[in-house]
């Protein structure tokens, strides 16, 4: 079990007042005469799980009536708000130099809608791909979209991973996702010109570098105690942190003859949720956070899915086969929206993903096992930053775990036999 911690929360932003919030659903309702009697707030979600926004819960009760003579209809319901961090929060200092407030803005507001109209009109898929958007406000950062928890949706557990079941159906949402970007950007080109080159690794900031660096270092301190994995792979992850972004960005390059769409950019288990039938079988996964969307291969989204939320034996024994899978249901999708740019043969994508494979290395060796981290420091790109006394043990204390040595000792071989440990 974790030890004790009192873990920081974010509190809801000073402005989410009962006036704020009723101008809101006034224009989102279009109606004038809505009165909101009650407004709550909370966290909305656990501790230790905010590494990139702030994310609220308000419950609202609020009144409406279409004409004097008709009595008021009162309804309550909750929706969740993201805002960002405070501008002191060294967090929000790394997050600023890549976008990702105004670019999510810009999906909730107006790439998601028309992708939306894709998938249900085209590509004739009726169930939910988004959460829907109720307001963005500019001035203050935010955004309000709907409580997909109203709908029986919720997120897998991320320590279990994701099943067979889970995985297809994500890889068949991830391939509707990819190919509506892709036709998007055929239909409007320029769509994504702007604000959406910068992921992780990208050729304008390293912002992100730090915080890859010093946990690589730990990792590095972590085999200590283990002298087999210490001759087999300190050495190269000792060389591999001086490489570290130099790689990344060449992994995330655009090659000439590359398939590419709009990735999700952060598809990790916390990042999307299930919607379940009587029987607890997946029926409907919703994409959810679009900060790190960004213009570029799919490839990069599949990495990052398999090394962070499908089960080892998933990911170690059926990655071919699960790209085959998504493959298939890429083109599809792709055919049916009437993409007139080159489909790729499943060679050449299997080639286009081996490509990308570095992509899977910071995925697996540094987010994994911060994502997976229930220790008892205070876990936020604070610390991740910080060589303080503080930082440094909550570094170490990442790789301390026994499912996380369990997890390196087949994941560093899994990475290592594909040449990814070695010099590039």
């Amino acid at each position: 079990m974790p030890k004790e911690s009192s873990h920081k929360i974010h509190p809801a932003p000073a402005w989410l007042t009962t006036d704020c919030v009723q101008d809101k659903l006034r224009s989102f309702f279009q109606k004038k005469s809505l009165r909101l009697e009650k407004l709550n707030s909370s966290p909305a979600i656990g501790k230790g799980e905010n590494f990139g926004s702030v994310l609220t819960r308000i419950n609202v009760e609020f009144a409406t009536k279409e004409d004097s003579k008709q009595a008021e209809e009162k309804e309550s319901t909750t929706f969740l708000v993201k805002t960002t961090f405070a501008n002191k929060d060294p967090a929000a200092d790394v997050l600023k130099h890549y976008g990702v407030y105004t670019r999510e803005m810009d999906m909730y507001e107006k790439v998601l809608p028309q992708m939306t109209d894709l998938l249900r009109n085209e590509l004739k898929d009726s169930r939910k791909f988004f959460a829907g958007t109720i307001n963005v406000d500019r001035s203050r950062n935010s955004i309000i979209f709907e409580d997909l928890a109203l709908e029986h949706y919720k997120m897998a557990s991320r320590k279990k991973k994701l099943d067979l079941e889970h995985t297809h159906l994500m890889l068949e949402k991830m391939a509707s996702f990819h190919a509506a970007g892709a036709v998007l950007a055929e239909r409007q080109p320029g769509i994504f010109e702007r604000n959406y080159d910068r992921g992780f690794f990208n050729q304008h900031t390293r912002a992100y570098g730090p915080i890859m660096t010093n946990l690589m270092e730990a990792l590095s301190r972590s085999l200590n105690d283990d002298e087999e994995m210490r001759e087999k792979y300190q050495a190269k992850l000792d060389r591999l942190v001086k490489h570290l972004m130099d790689y990344g960005e060449r992994t995330t390059s655009i090659n000439p003859g590359d398939f590419l769409t709009l990735a999700h950019g952060d598809l990790w288990i916390n990042n999307f949720m299930f919607q379940y039938d009587e029987m607890g079988h997946p029926t409907n996964a919703v994409l959810i956070d679009f900060q790190f969307s960004v213009w570029n291969s799919p490839a990069i989204d599949l990495h990052y899915f398999f090394s962070t939320s499908v089960q080892d034996n998933l990911r170690l024994e059926n990655q071919p086969e699960l790209v085959q899978f998504y493959y298939y249901r890429l083109v599809e999708a792709l055919r049916k929206l009437k993409f007139a740019g080159h489909i790729p043969s499943l060679f050449e994508f299997q080639l286009q993903f081996r490509t990308k494979g570095f992509y899977a290395v910071f995925c697996s060796l540094i987010f994994e096992p911060v994502m997976q981290y229930e220790g008892a420091e205070e876990p936020s790109l604070e610390q991740c930053l910080s060589n303080s006394e503080s930082g440094i043990r909550f570094k170490d204390s990442v790789y301390e775990s026994e499912a996380v040595k369990r997890k390196l000792r087949i994941t560093l071989p899994f990475l290592d036999h594909l040449g990814l440990l070695d010099e590039m």
